[in-house]
């Protein structure tokens, strides 16, 4: 029997093709417009990373080239101001290029959010330590051509991105402070104090990332403005005696030092000349040693650098050198009260020769490598002196003893473990221009 058709059914096929070319369409739109956004959002964000990167590195150049220190930065100094807005070598100026060069048109407006800005930090109080930076922020915005989505959205579809690079001046080494403890754990890190000498700290402040113990008679004293402050809360002991420790530490700063403020790079001892070991008068030539030691009698050393396997003794006699690092792999270092140590480090900048042929680290003088748990000790008649960075980060530095008074220490101390004892008078005299100095880093924020 035949069906009846009717009237009411015709065209509802065209209806549903109708209905799925349109979802077809949208389906299709998203797939190849979605993809084209995308693209487009992620070669802008490329195009602002590199122009804002560039930028930062334009200023971390000027900053370096024009002797920008974290201890003398301001906001207002000309240098620091010529680093963001210098035409051609600013910061702006090369930002701008660098987005030009990747066919993005920016300026130095941002309203239109297609443009560059710095902004200048010499104030961020981290609570252990201050923040000094710039921060050289890109913004792009970009609107994508569609192929399908103007069927069923008539709006642009625009995208916005940023990047923003942080640049941080030449730094000494952790925030600028004279006596550092890295050590985590109280039980087995920190600063400690104790005996009847006195100690007494010029040009940056004590820091321990965990604990700072007094006991006995010993007074310590930290001039200049300079703070003494530790990470834990309740960090801070004093074990009984007559001793002072002015001004009073400053406990529960929370954030230890990050590692990146303190990272000293390892010494290049390969391809040195390997002289054995080391036990007559005369003069000592930058190199490799299994172990140096010195009992009496005169010794110079050259400049450059000094890579010892074993134990780096002084118990006697007169030992000098100048522009010179001791590097010492699993041995301890160790000066005694009956010798007289003169040993300078190489200058911080403009080195020369002892740090590009023969390979000494600029500003450090003694550095136990990293996983050496020996000890750093710093002892020596009124006439000795000691000038540059002693970087201990998996030991113990001692300075003081009971044989004589130890003369200024022009010294950064910087390890696991610091111990100033003993009825010896110790002065550390801290100048962050003669010391490791971190150069001027950036780093992509956001």
């Amino acid at each position: 029997m035949k069906a009846n058709k009717r009237f009411s059914e015709n065209g509802q096929a065209s209806v549903l093709l109708a209905i799925a070319f349109i979802v077809l369409l949208a389906f299709t739109a998203l797939a190849i417009d979605g993809g084209m956004v995308y693209s487009n959002r992620r070669h802008a964000q490329n195009a602002s990373d590199a122009s804002s990167l560039a930028g930062g590195s334009a200023a971390a150049l000027y900053l370096e080239n024009h002797y920008v220190m974290y201890g003398d930065w301001s906001c207002s100094d000309g240098r620091v101001i010529a680093a963001q807005n210098n035409n051609p070598a600013g910061a702006k100026a090369v930002a701008i290029a660098r987005a030009g060069s990747n066919d993005y048109a920016i300026d130095t407006d941002v309203t239109d959010k297609n443009g560059v800005s710095t902004e200048c930090v010499d104030n961020a109080d981290n609570g252990s330590w201050i923040d000094k930076y710039l921060d050289i922020k890109t913004l792009i915005t970009t609107d994508t051509q569609t192929a399908f989505a103007h069927f069923v959205y008539s709006g642009p579809l625009r995208n916005t991105v940023e990047a923003v690079t942080r640049v941080r001046p030449r730094t000494p080494l952790a925030f600028g402070n004279a006596i550092v403890a890295l050590g985590l754990d109280c039980a087995d890190g920190g600063i400690e104090f104790d005996g009847t000498s006195d100690a007494n700290v010029t040009g940056g402040g004590i820091f321990s990332n965990s604990c700072i113990d007094g006991s006995g008679n010993i007074d310590v004293n930290v001039f200049g403005g300079y703070d003494i402050s530790c990470v834990l809360p309740d960090c801070y002991t004093q074990h009984g005696g007559s001793g002072s420790i002015n001004p009073t530490p400053e406990e529960d700063t929370g954030i230890p030092i990050p590692p990146s403020a303190y990272a000293v790079p390892q010494p290049d001892c390969n391809g040195l000349p390997n002289y054995g070991n080391y036990n007559k008068d005369g003069t000592l030539e930058a190199g490799r040693y299994s172990q140096v030691k010195i009992t009496n009698g005169d010794h110079t050393m050259e400049p450059g650098l000094y890579c010892v396997t074993g134990d780096f003794e002084i118990n006697g006699g007169t030992l000098s050198g100048t522009s010179v690092t001791i590097y010492i792999l699993t041995g301890n270092f160790h000066t005694s009260g009956n010798a007289t140590t003169s040993i300078t480090a190489p200058p911080a900048r403009s080195c020369g020769s002892p740090c590009t042929a023969k390979r000494a680290v600029p500003g450090v003088l003694v550095y136990l490598a990293e996983g050496n748990t020996n000890e750093a000790t710093l002892l020596g008649t009124g006439d000795s002196e000691f000038l540059g960075l002693v970087y201990v980060p998996d030991g113990t530095i001692e300075a003081g003893g009971s044989s004589s008074q130890l003369a200024e220490i022009h010294a950064q101390l910087v390890g696991k473990d610091i111990k100033i004892h003993g009825t010896t008078s110790v002065v550390i005299n801290f100048d962050d221009q003669l010391n490791y100095q971190l150069p001027a880093a950036l780093e992509l924020f956001k």
